[in-house]
């Protein structure tokens, strides 16, 4: 099931960056939270200069004078644009569609970042590549990397992310272990780079073996064109 952020669009004569009567805010607020209660939506009423919230199962809008905002289920977006419609103190003229939450639990979300191991992995070490092994990043790459691959979910809307930094911090470490990253002093604290293929002990290609091949393809070019060289006539 697909859930999208949401900004239902609104429109009131009696609002523009600020009331202009109290009998059209009074009449605005009575008639939006008659209309969402009617439709099944539990109504918490505004505290300290705020606005009125609407809650339905796992959904939940912002009632602001120029916009409902919040996070609802993709099936229902059209069928309340409709039943907005129907209002009198206010207009609803566009709804824009937003990044997407799905409802996963830990131990799913979890999962879904195991199978892209790979990628990941490819991904921190593309990153964290240095011009040289005395150069090393110092910036937040963690938090970087677990906001590149995150999967927004319901209930983590505050997107602090535990799940996802928690996952790459362990992969980093893993990394780390067997050589792949290499960590060094900075000037703004511990860097962390990608190990040189010297440091991981790939070996080199052997460039004599590659000199010698042109070489040869060379000699052999060389010695055909002799071949086919007319002698000069005597």
């Amino acid at each position: 099931m697909a859930y999208r952020k949401v900004y239902f669009r609104i429109r009131t004569d009696c609002y523009n960056s600020g009331w202009s009567s109290d009998a059209g805010r009074a009449a605005f607020k009575e008639e939006s939270r008659r209309l969402f209660q009617e439709l099944g939506w539990a109504v918490t009423l505004e505290s300290n200069g705020g606005c009125d919230t609407v809650a339905k199962d796992q959904q939940d809008l912002y009632l602001h004078p120029s916009s409902f905002s919040g996070v609802l289920e993709e099936a229902n977006i059209q069928p309340l644009q409709e039943q907005l419609s129907t209002a009198k103190t206010f207009r609803c003229y566009h709804v824009d569609r937003y990044e997407e939450y799905q409802d996963l639990s830990d131990e799913a979300y979890r999962a879904e970042l195991e199978a892209k191991r790979d990628e990941i992995t490819g991904y921190i070490l593309e990153k964290c590549r240095t011009k040289r092994s005395n150069l090393y990043i110092a910036a937040p790459v963690v938090i970087h990397v677990a906001e590149h691959f995150e999967i927004r979910r319901l209930c983590d809307r505050d997107r602090r992310n535990k799940i996802g930094n928690q996952f790459v911090a362990e992969l980093m470490n893993e990394l780390l272990q067997k050589g792949w990253l290499v960590t060094g002093k900075t000037s703004r604290g511990e860097g962390i780079r990608t190990a040189t293929n010297k440091e991981r002990g790939v070996p080199r290609q052997p460039t004599e073996q590659v000199d010698g091949q042109i070489t040869m393809e060379h000699q052999k070019h060389k010695a055909s064109k002799r071949r086919k060289t007319p002698n000069p006539s005597r």
